[in-house]
């Protein structure tokens, strides 16, 4: 998160209040230590999920899909949107899901999510948007920017 949207996470009144508790000699206060820890567990618990998909799967490589906004983050991926609040902090989840994966051994894309080229896609080939379509619309795209 940036100082903005960590403030915002934290309650605070302001993006300087963190950067006061950075340059500060004393402790973040305990509150806020529970709040980030919750976050991180949060964050740590999807990124097993995803781990545990990726390696129930036949295959070694795997798409992630980086959302760069709040606005498409919520509407595609509502209940992770609930959990994790904001597309920076999704972002941090991407990067650390694709370490574990890479770890054990997977090849890992991360396709950022462009909405009106997806939504263009799916208008054009009649589909409902679902991750499973998601996905291969991003392996679509990833295939023809190698070439």
């Amino acid at each position: 998160m940036n100082r903005s949207e960590c403030a915002q996470f934290l309650k605070l009144k302001s993006a300087d209040e963190i950067t006061i508790m950075e340059n500060d000699t004393k402790d973040i206060r305990q509150e806020h230590q529970e709040k980030l820890a919750r976050l991180d567990a949060m964050v740590e618990t999807a990124v097993f999920s995803e781990v545990d998909i990726f390696s129930q799967l036949n295959e070694r490589e795997v798409i992630l899909i980086r959302f760069l906004n709040n606005e498409a983050f919520a509407l595609y991926e509502p209940k992770l949107f609930e959990e994790l609040g904001s597309s920076s902090i999704h972002g941090n989840f991407i990067a650390r899901t694709k370490k574990a994966i890479e770890r054990i051994g997977g090849k890992v894309t991360v396709a950022f999510m462009d909405t009106e080229f997806y939504e263009a896609w799916l208008g054009v080939n009649d589909f409902d948007d679902s991750r499973e379509l998601r996905v291969a619309w991003a392996r679509q795209q990833a295939r023809g920017l190698g070439k």
